[in-house]
């Protein structure tokens, strides 16, 4: 439902509790009667606007429990603290560095060595990241070429217990 859609059947319930509320005391059956009589196209509109939004929180909150429950095991990256979306620098159409967000288990070899490039711009001190980063580019180097990103190299290091 918009913002718009929400203000016009705010103001419109609002009316209906005025008209209710003239004739006497006020009660929300009156006001739901009111409703379904008088007005059934807006009720069955707002109806479906209500069904879509529920749809939609119920097939979120689906997907976020398949992909938090769909793994067995314990993340690739887990032990690793770094965030489920990594920032990776990029050169846009005019050759200007831009960062942008990728699925850590998106990752490709490239991006890899560019955040790894990038680490000089950043300040000096080692952090637990840049650690984090560093081994993970030792873990996967044997598999550069037989795997097409960082989380599948990552898996095949594990099968191979590095």
């Amino acid at each position: 439902m918009s913002h718009l859609n929400l203000k016009e059947f705010h103001s419109f319930l609002e009316q209906l509790i005025e008209e209710s509320s003239r004739d006497g005391r006020f009660s929300i059956d009156k006001i739901i009667s009111a409703i379904v009589t008088r007005y059934p196209e807006r009720l069955a509109n707002v109806q479906a606007q209500i069904n879509d939004l529920g749809l939609r929180a119920l097939i979120r909150n689906n997907c976020r429990a398949k992909n938090s429950s769909a793994s067995t095991g314990p993340d690739l990256f887990g032990h690793y603290r770094l965030g489920k979306r990594i920032s990776v620098p990029y050169h846009d159409e005019h050759g200007k560095l831009r960062w942008d967000k990728k699925r850590r288990s998106d990752l490709s070899f490239g991006d890899l060595d560019e955040i790894l490039a990038r680490w000089s711009d950043r300040p000096t001190r080692q952090s637990q990241e840049r650690l984090d980063f560093d081994d993970i580019a030792r873990k996967t180097q044997p598999y550069r070429n037989k795997a097409r990103s960082i989380g599948e190299a990552l898996q095949m290091a594990q099968e191979d217990g590095r």
